[in-house]
């Protein structure tokens, strides 16, 4: 265990999680053997290797340890499936920490909790949790209010986005060209898309006139297919990416806000 722990003062991460497994497998003792575990984990999560620390820590779920070493499992599986982009798994872990008999409320555990609820969209439900994790802080009224008001402000400038309907998107294309890209929310997309398929068709009337029949379908109905079909596809996709896109911004804004008020807190 002590070669281990120097090569994780050296930030040796890589080798020490090679040394902490060494450990793990060769200890009989319980409690050394959790206690490797979540060392390796820290050094696994310097790496990024969020879902190997999840399998890594799950298999010390059965041993019998200490109440102390049994919320820290809880909380780093917590943490890292939240880290590695699985919101539900982190709200079912977190609420395995909360029913646990020993556990006690701490600023780090009302932190992760408000970005597994800002993660997972549940906007609303976070304001009763600030509350509380204020209530627990001590935080005085003038913080309480000033922390409160930023909320209220995120919640209503810019506020939650309004998820785009991909259907209604592809729906709004197939009758009018380009509108499902204005609705989606990328008016040039949308322009570009109906003045495409504008001058397919103009060229073929334009060779049709001329009496080019066969130059006019490959040249201008052929591109006006692919055109009105493509547009009805791409307004879909971009509903979808510009969903994505104005959450991940609002979840930023929110996360940045929950770290401030940690920061408040913790001072």
């Amino acid at each position: 265990m002590a070669g281990a722990d120097s090569l994780m003062a050296a930030a040796r991460w890589f080798e020490a999680s090679i040394a902490y497994e060494r450990v793990y497998y060769l200890s009989d003792d319980a409690t050394e053997r959790v206690l490797a575990n979540l060392q390796k984990a820290e050094a696994l999560k310097q790496l990024g290797e969020f879902s190997k620390v999840r399998g890594d820590l799950q298999r010390s779920l059965t041993a019998r340890v200490k109440d102390a070493h049994r919320l820290e499992l809880l909380y780093q599986l917590a943490l890292c499936s939240y880290l590695d982009g699985d919101g539900r798994s982190a709200e079912s872990f977190l609420m395995q920490l909360d029913h646990h008999p020993a556990h006690e409320a701490s600023s780090r555990t009302f932190l992760l909790r408000s970005l597994v609820m800002a993660d997972l969209e549940q906007y609303e439900e976070i304001k009763g949790q600030v509350l509380e994790w204020l209530e627990a802080g001590e935080a005085s009224t003038a913080l309480r209010v000033s922390i409160m008001d930023r909320y209220h402000d995120l919640m209503t400038d810019p506020g939650p986005p309004e998820p785009k309907d991909p259907h209604r998107a592809r729906m709004w294309s197939t009758f009018l060209p380009g509108a499902g890209q204005w609705y989606a929310g990328s008016p040039a997309w949308g322009a570009l898309n109906l003045a495409s398929q504008l001058t397919a068709l103009a060229g073929f009337g334009v060779l049709a006139w001329n009496a080019y029949y066969v130059a006019g379908v490959v040249m201008g109905l052929g591109p006006f297919q692919s055109l009105y079909f493509g547009g009805i596809r791409q307004a879909g996709e971009l509903a979808i990416r510009q969903n994505n896109s104005r959450q991940e911004t609002f979840q930023a804004a929110m996360g940045e806000f929950l770290l401030d008020v940690a920061n408040q807190l913790d001072d």
